[in-house]
């Protein structure tokens, strides 16, 4: 098993792991803006031998191999409208909340666009309530924008 497919599975299913990473992220990059440096430096904290290159390769593919599939039994192969795979650990969206937090398009999942209260310092929407300058670990709503209760 490859250095890669160790640090996704432990990323799919120990979600401890997944938010201590997330928060090395959330420290160390600029803006939100996460390179595969970056990403490399995040996973070796965390005991992961990976590179930037291996990084790289692995986000312009996009894609599990046919072991990778059958090893991360518990993937979500679901991907959301701009493309990028949920679940993923790496610089795509970790829960379809998080989604909603981070796509390109700024969409709330109440409809339309997010709506920052002008008083917040931390980016709330005031439909949705969302935080957008965090990222969603645990869904709170689902791929329709419907609250998960």
């Amino acid at each position: 098993m490859t250095e890669m497919t160790r640090f996704k599975i432990a990323m799919y299913n120990d979600l401890s792991l997944r938010k201590k990473y997330l928060r090395i992220l959330d420290i160390i990059s600029a803006n939100g803006t996460v390179t595969p440096e970056i990403t490399a430096y995040a996973a070796k904290k965390l005991g992961f031998d990976i590179s930037a290159e291996d990084f790289e390769k692995e986000e312009s593919e996009r894609r599990f191999s046919a072991d990778e599939l059958e090893s991360v039994a518990s993937a979500n192969d679901d991907f959301a409208p701009d493309g990028r795979r949920m679940g993923c650990p790496m610089n795509f969206y970790m829960s379809w909340t998080d989604y909603w937090i981070r796509n390109d398009h700024e969409s709330c999942p109440k409809g339309g666009h997010h709506e920052i209260i002008e008083s917040s310092a931390d980016c709330i929407c005031k439909k949705c309530r969302l935080s957008l300058s965090e990222r969603g670990l645990i869904d709170i709503y689902d791929k329709y924008g419907n609250e998960i209760k």
